[in-house]
């Protein structure tokens, strides 16, 4: 018996990063890699040759106070530390190291958490209070070549694989809601 309250999941597209409204950045992403749900679902978030930041990123409309949890699916490649930025009127980076299934450097007003699951893979998540409204909601995540180091210069190859975005009003993730658009 799963007992959640009920939740919406402020990501469109939360499984195919591979849609417009997924916007890349010194990145691109390549499809059919093995989720945690153990079909080939799952990207790979790859980074460019490119120096600077190597990210996804979505907008969400929200205009909700209170709590905001974000959180991904996500298991080291070949690069195994990985943020999650917040877009709430501010910087709210947090780095996760994917080999230990440890949190690294967090932002300041963040509450972050890694939780194992089978395969290598930890659903990561980040929760921030909102206490007033921004039109530029937000999720970016980022590769990153070590702890509060997430601009660096790409070789083409490199990732970490991911899997069901989601950002949901409450203090806590819930289960994984797909939303397809």
């Amino acid at each position: 018996l799963l007992l959640e309250g009920q939740r919406t999941n402020l990501v469109t597209y939360s499984e195919d990063f591979s849609n417009a409204d997924w916007s890349k950045g010194g990145s691109s992403v390549t499809s059919g890699f093995t989720s945690p749900d153990g079909t080939a679902n799952a990207y790979k978030l790859v980074e460019d040759t490119s120096t600077g930041v190597h990210s996804l990123s979505a907008i969400y409309a929200s205009s909700q106070t209170g709590y905001k949890t974000w959180s991904i699916c996500a298991k080291a490649g070949e690069r195994n530390w990985f943020v999650i930025n917040a877009y709430y009127g501010g910087d709210y980076k947090t780095y996760f190291d994917l080999t230990n299934g440890i949190v690294g450097t967090t932002g300041s007003g963040v509450v972050a958490d890694i939780k194992a699951f089978p395969n290598n893979w930890y659903r990561i998540s980040i929760k921030v209070s909102c206490i007033s409204t921004f039109s530029n909601n937000g999720i970016e995540i980022i590769t990153a070549n070590a702890d509060n180091s997430n601009s660096y210069t790409g070789d083409g190859t490199s990732g970490v694989h991911i899997f069901g975005a989601q950002v949901e009003q409450g203090s806590y993730p819930t289960s994984y809601i797909p939303n397809y658009g």
